[in-house]
């Protein structure tokens, strides 16, 4: 069970959250409080920052993000994890990579290096699991770690037929487990990536998992 402590300290960063969902997705601390058994750091959901410019941290729920309500992508994931019972990854912590607020992700700066470092302090945190399996929503939360790691190109597999990008990497006595797969919130031209190539990625990944 993650410690009271530590989860006190992390409802109060808000890029911190679990992939769980209550199912009216009124995500209360109270909600959260009473799946804190099932948290851990395993798996963790990695996005890029908070884009929501009008979202005053002071005014909504602690554990928050990935979890707003009436959001479009937010309710993609609940479908695609825990509606659908991906059973590995429930539970799993979710995170961005940057805590810089902008609509616009292009605009979003991010230093890799110091960005890693504080993502690391973080999820260590929460366990010291051995192996990790880090799910980057879009590219460039993935190519920050990649770049953030040092982690030659040429070691990243592309599974073609789930559309995944795909890199092993040991990270002092753990072993990192780094996916790529499309933004939960793609719309337009591209909701085919969210709405249909997505669950594909989730499913893939959820099997690779071996449970603790």
């Amino acid at each position: 069970m993650l410690a009271t402590e530590i989860f006190n300290k992390l409802k109060d960063n808000e890029t911190s959250s679990w992939a769980v969902w209550s199912e009216e997705n009124e995500n209360s601390l109270d909600f959260f409080l009473s799946k804190q058994e099932s948290f851990h750091a395993r798996v963790i959901f990695v996005g890029l920052n908070r884009s929501n410019t009008a979202n005053d941290f002071s005014k909504v729920s602690p554990l928050s993000n990935f979890h707003t309500k009436g959001h479009t992508g937010d309710k993609r994931l609940k479908r695609f994890i825990q509606d659908t019972n991906l059973v590995n990854l429930i539970g799993g912590f979710m995170t961005d990579i940057s805590e810089q607020i902008e609509t616009k992700s292009d605009l979003v700066m991010i230093e890799e290096v110091n960005a890693i470092k504080i993502f690391t302090e973080k999820i260590r945190l929460i366990d010291d699991s051995e192996i990790r399996h880090i799910i980057c929503f879009g590219d460039k939360v993935f190519n920050a770690f990649i770049t953030g790691l040092k982690i030659s190109k040429s070691r990243i597999k592309e599974i073609r037929d789930k559309k995944i990008k795909e890199v092993e990497v040991k990270v002092d006595n753990e072993i990192w487990h780094l996916y790529r797969v499309w933004h939960y919130s793609n719309y337009g031209t591209f909701i085919h990536k969210s709405e249909i190539e997505m669950p594909i990625q989730l499913h893939y990944i959820n099997d690779k998992i071996v449970p603790k």
